[in-house]
């Protein structure tokens, strides 16, 4: 069974840096208190946290007195009590326990990690830092392209300095930034993102949480941000990309066939597809002379010795050659497939192609060229 967080993520609107004592906590959350509170029983969702810190007041009904907030006294005797200040009294006094008083606050760093997993981010951060908006992730819409997802908790006084959304403004193409829910940005720094092309959307619409206490969205990705997927399309369709082919976000390399036809032309095929491609298609043509780099160049003896060529060559300046003929072939395929992982791992002595190569095609000439003269 599925349920919805909203007085959670409202309240994370109310508090002053998402923290105040237990008991208000309590108060605020009601029947959502045990699911996210992290010394609860059976708490599902561990995202408030115990200070340990001692309130020294406690928050009075609205509206209050001068007198608020009620002071905590500690008496000789290990009682505690909220005393109102106000002269008549405008609200009770409580008998309070050292539970009650313990400040507890939002553990933003498991707030974004729960909602990086939930919507299956790509690229999130090993840590993140406390700033007032920061990037938790990526979502893919091709391999190895999709859009930044960044994150503001900005509580009940939202800071007014448009500088601190100056990383998801310089970011190019779509963005979305994520908020508690959406009254939590002010209407006129809301407009400014608007105008700038921030996409915004509430964690209170995207967000709910199941039996096993993990944060899950209410639709799939693909509907909830298909505008945003919609709109990275079509800018990748209608500006200059080294993409050479926009795969599907869960592509492999080792479901990526490169067979050479010719010196200058590659047949690449990928789940029974198959594309023509020459050097400039895969960001191996040189702009200065037009001929193939020695990226090229090295994928042809890749595919001409089956696979594999060494990493150590007789004299330490070859090996430094094919060091960086590899590194640049790697780069160029990730490039022109948008797939993260280094296609021509190390194994054991050798450079190892993750898809696979052939050249069979070529002519017989070609065929017998030692596994060590390859290099252009």
């Amino acid at each position: 069974m599925m349920m919805r967080i909203s007085k959670f993520w409202k309240t994370l609107d109310a508090l002053t840096d998402a923290a105040t004592d237990r008991r208000e906590w309590a108060s605020l959350l009601g029947d959502e208190f045990g699911c996210v509170v992290v010394d609860e029983p059976d708490c599902p969702l561990p995202l408030v946290r115990s200070t340990g810190t001692p309130a020294t007041s406690i928050s009075c009904p609205s509206p209050g007195g001068e007198g608020c907030p009620r002071r905590i006294v500690h008496h000789e005797d290990g009682s505690i009590r909220a005393v109102c200040g106000d002269s008549p009294k405008a609200c009770a006094d409580l008998d309070l326990n050292m539970s009650d008083i313990m400040v507890y606050s939002l553990d933003r760093v498991g707030l974004a990690r729960s909602i990086a997993s939930a919507l299956d981010l790509s690229n999130s951060p090993a840590s993140f830092d406390r700033r007032a908006v920061f990037k938790i992730g990526f979502h893919d819409v091709f391999a190895g392209r999709g859009f930044p997802i960044f994150l503001t908790v900005p509580g009940p006084v939202p800071s007014e300095d448009a500088a601190q959304f100056d990383d998801v403004l310089a970011h190019p193409g779509p963005k979305l930034l994520l908020a508690p829910t959406t009254s939590s940005i002010p209407a006129h720094l809301a407009a400014g993102l608007d105008r700038n092309g921030v996409s915004r959307l509430a964690l209170d619409d995207l967000l709910e949480l199941n039996d096993r206490g993990d944060l899950r969205p209410c639709q799939p990705t693909t509907v909830m941000f298909a505008d945003l997927r919609a709109e990275l399309a079509r800018g990748m369709e209608n500006a200059d990309s080294n993409l050479a082919w926009a795969l599907p976000t869960d592509a492999r390399w080792e479901e990526i066939g490169i067979r050479f036809v010719a010196d200058e032309v590659v047949n690449v095929s990928f789940r029974g597809e198959t594309r023509r491609f020459e050097p400039d298609g895969l960001g191996m043509k040189s702009a200065k002379d037009g001929k193939p780099k020695a990226a090229w160049t090295y994928l042809k003896a890749i595919a001409i010795q089956g696979g594999r060529l060494p990493v150590h060559h007789a004299r330490s300046a070859d090996t430094s050659k094919h060091q960086k003929q590899k590194q640049a072939l790697s780069k160029a395929l990730r490039a022109a497939f948008g797939i993260p992982d280094d296609p021509l791992p190390t194994v054991g002595s050798d450079y190892v192609a993750r898809f696979v190569a052939n050249a069979d095609d070529l002519q017989q000439g070609i065929q017998g060229q030692s596994r060590r003269k390859f290099a252009g």
